[in-house]
């Protein structure tokens, strides 16, 4: 998860200020019209202090010793980057929260050093043999297992944003709605490279033998026998996983049942639970690589145990880092903001899961 150490250090005198951007940021994200108990635009312009109190105190220097000119205050280099200092650590704060919420039945996120890379321990599945002994044989049959070792290396991605600090300070540009921005292009990559690892690591399963973990075509029988597998090798309760299209097939083999407009099917649009096996329907999410696409498969249904060891692993290097042109290097004193992060995605389990290509 997130370096909250060095989070806790960089806000330690201002604690309150930057835990309260959460609920604000939240409630510019859901479109509610108040944070607690106050509306959103004052909660906006609390928050626009707060901002221009953490800028000032970082560079050390205030727009009253301008003259109470924001502009010029904005050209000064220190004051910009204190302020995206700041941004980065309010990024730091959002992104694993609004990451994990669908991601964590499947993937887990850590945290390493500036060069460092994360290592996941694979421990075997395999049981040790009770073998007889005795009666003429000295010794049972002798067993060891070594555990494997799966190395996930961050690389370092950065997002360009040209922008004007300047509209920000005088309210022009709302905070939340930048910082939405960057936290949403962030978070969208980060998931993107976790599913599309996902897709394909399924997609290399076996559909034939006896290690069958792979169906096409949705029978009640394969969902139950492919629920069972996987529950019983992981040593772990078995969920079904899909968009709401693909939960929605899953049903009894039988045609003669009725929901009523009440029913938990007609509120839902899936059951909650089928013989005995947790359902649990993913949020569907753009594809901002092809106009109105959408990136998770709607006919693929699948099976995993979230309490057993991830299967997918994010490793995020280091924190969150910023940098800002000069704006007047611009003619039109735009300045470009690079926001900075490293991470790295991998397969890494010694759990197994199943899927059921819908027909």
């Amino acid at each position: 998860m997130t370096d909250h150490k060095l989070i806790m250090n960089f806000s330690a005198d201002n604690a309150e200020g930057y835990e309260k951007f959460i609920p604000y940021y939240e409630a510019y994200k859901s479109g509610a019209a108040t944070v607690g108990t106050v509306s959103f635009s004052e909660a906006n312009n609390k928050m626009l202090d707060f901002l221009k109190g953490e800028v000032a105190k970082r560079s050390k220097v205030t727009v009253e010793d301008y003259g109470g000119d924001v502009m010029q205050y904005c050209q000064i280099t220190s004051v910009r980057e204190a302020a995206f200092s700041v941004v980065s650590v309010l990024t730091d704060l959002i992104v694993p929260n609004a990451l994990m919420k669908n991601l964590g039945y499947i993937a887990e996120m850590k945290n390493v050093a500036w060069g460092d890379s994360l290592k996941v321990e694979l421990r075997p599945r395999d049981l040790f043999i009770a073998s007889k002994f005795g009666r003429g044989k000295r010794l049972p049959e002798i067993v060891r297992q070594y555990n494997g070792i799966k190395t996930v290396v961050p690389e370092l991605r950065a997002i360009a944003v040209g922008m004007s600090f300047y509209d920000i300070l005088i309210g022009r540009y709302s905070l939340a709605e930048f910082i939405a921005k960057a936290v949403s292009s962030i978070e969208t990559s980060m998931r993107y490279d976790v599913w599309d690892n996902f897709v394909t690591a399924m997609a290399t399963l076996d559909s034939s033998g006896d290690a069958k973990l792979r169906y096409t075509g949705y029978t009640m029988d394969d969902a139950i026998t492919l629920a069972q597998t996987v529950g019983a090798w992981n040593s772990s309760p078995a969920v079904f996983m899909g968009t709401k299209i693909a939960c929605s097939k899953i049903l009894p083999l039988s045609t003669n049942y009725r929901f009523d407009l009440g029913s938990e099917y007609a509120t839902l649009g899936h059951v909650r639970d089928f013989a005995g096996t947790s359902v649990i329907e993913l949020e569907q999410i753009a594809d901002y690589g092809t106009e109105f696409s959408l990136k998770l498969p709607d006919n693929k249904i699948y099976v995993i145990s979230p309490s057993a060891q991830k299967i997918m692993h994010i490793a995020i290097e280091g924190n969150t880092l910023s940098n800002i042109t000069n704006p007047t290097e611009a003619a039109n004193l735009i300045a470009t903001g690079s926001i900075m992060k490293s991470w790295g995605v991998a397969v890494a389990t010694s759990a197994i899961a199943g899927e059921i290509t819908l027909s």
